[in-house]
């Protein structure tokens, strides 16, 4: 189970840097989070693909949940085969998109049923603010997997940080640690506290995105946590989160400080 195709059974704050891993030369792409000219509002224009968009797997029984920021950074979270509650792996990246296509060719899909990453590309395309088609390639073991997903229109809505506020229950994934039982909380201030069930205890910060209703979030961990002292692993993990006002569910997804890991959380407020 080498991919999200394989494994289906078919052929730092609000003005974060994402550094991500190129999958073709090892080195980082920083794409900058930084705003367009237009404020954050229930009205924003867009002419990329933007949003956050829900659907799944074609011909699989995987769903999907992905955030395309205006950054160009981007993530696909995705379930287990057959059990859209189980996290099985998130594909993070940059995308190009504009006039009604996308493309991305530096994404890699950590795969939290296996344990590893691999690079992937992905083109498709999409209507403003209502549906996506994409295709993912694989390198190895040269897959391909296509996608739909539909836009959630709460993405258009003014960013609250007063939403986010409160206890959070649910699980995380890296590939270090696999699945855990995870509890956070996110104060009024954006203040992020949290445990997993190994032990682990970590803190950090959430602040709203200049466009879009999505967030900034960095995570630093504790000293009791295996990512600070893992070879090729920093005490850091940057990234974004969005939240659903509808299912009051949470998804966030921060890349580790080398890109070789992520930490996925999805969960409910409680």
């Amino acid at each position: 189970m080498a991919s999200l195709l394989s494994a289906c059974g078919g052929g730092q704050g609000s003005n974060l840097d994402n550094p991500v891993q190129s999958s073709l030369n090892n080195t980082y792409a920083v794409t900058s989070s930084s705003s367009s000219s237009s404020s954050n509002s229930a009205n924003i224009y867009v002419l990329n693909a933007e949003g956050f968009w829900q659907g799944n797997a074609i011909n699989t029984s995987r769903t999907i949940s992905s955030l395309i920021l205006d950054s160009t950074y981007y993530w696909i979270l995705y379930s287990s085969a057959g059990n859209p509650n189980q996290i099985g792996g998130v594909i993070v990246g940059n995308t190009l998109s504009r006039d009604g296509t996308f493309n991305s060719n530096n994404s890699n899909d950590f795969n939290f049923e296996i344990g590893a990453s691999f690079p992937v590309s992905w083109v498709g395309s999409y209507v403003n603010r209502s549906n996506l088609q994409g295709t993912l390639t694989y390198e190895t073991p040269g897959s391909i997997v296509n996608l739909t997903a539909s836009y959630d229109n709460n993405y258009s809505q003014p960013v609250k940080l007063a939403q986010l506020q409160g206890s959070y229950s649910g699980t995380s994934a890296t590939l270090l640690r696999g699945r855990q039982s995870t509890t956070l909380t996110i104060y009024a201030t954006g203040q992020v506290s949290g445990s997993r069930e190994d032990g682990c205890t970590f803190t950090g910060n959430v602040s709203p995105r200049p466009r879009g209703n999505a967030y900034g979030i960095n995570i630093n961990y504790s000293g009791n946590c295996i990512e600070s002292n893992a070879s090729a692993h920093l005490n850091y993990s940057n990234g974004s989160a969005y939240f659903d006002p509808n299912t009051r569910q949470l998804y966030s997804v921060t890349l580790n400080g080398t890109a070789q890991d992520v930490l996925a959380f999805v969960g409910r407020k409680l």
